[in-house]
């Protein structure tokens, strides 16, 4: 599906949350995981009660870690290696939560996701992370202050990967 089908795909699912994929932009493809597509079509439309992960961006990390929990500032992120991936988001965020060495599980493993922040930009919790990883499980967000459950769009950057763990959790995928 396209970024717009998948989401007109999503505002009218009567399940929530709602798991969609962007596996054009998955880390574990090896592509960079800073497309901002999604996000910026998200933004578009006004979602609201929605989360992304991952953007991997350790330039806005660094920025919004020395900001602080609860700053708000402009801040341009994602979309830095490629023409392929979007433009540059360039908003008034607010970091909600850093998170130091930041894991998230795949089965009875763990995967490193580096430093990460969560932050707010435009009613939309994003997770930025250090490390390129692809999302592998709700934990990614949960563990970024962000209850999956919540939500009414998850979109994570992953192929197949996430589909298990998600499952136990999604209304539709």
């Amino acid at each position: 599906l396209t970024p717009e089908a998948a989401l007109n795909k999503a505002a009218v699912s009567p399940k929530s949350p709602v798991v969609i994929a962007d596996v054009w932009d998955n880390p574990g493809g090896g592509v960079p995981g800073d497309s901002t597509i999604m996000l910026g079509e998200m933004m578009h439309r006004g979602l609201k009660n929605a989360a992304l992960a991952t953007i991997w961006d350790p330039m806005a990390v660094r920025t919004c870690i020395s900001a602080g929990e609860g700053a708000v500032l402009p801040l341009r992120f994602g979309a830095k290696t490629s023409a392929t991936s979007g433009d540059p988001i360039d908003a008034v965020v607010t970091v909600k939560m850093i998170a130091l060495a930041a894991q998230q599980r795949f089965g009875s493993s763990f995967v490193p996701m580096g430093d990460c922040v969560c932050i707010n930009v435009a009613g939309i919790d994003v997770v930025l992370n250090t490390i390129r990883s692809q999302v592998f499980s709700p934990d990614v967000f949960s563990n970024l202050g962000i209850n999956p459950t919540e939500k009414k769009v998850l979109v994570v950057k992953s192929t197949n990967h996430f589909h298990d763990a998600f499952a136990k959790i999604a209304g539709d995928i």
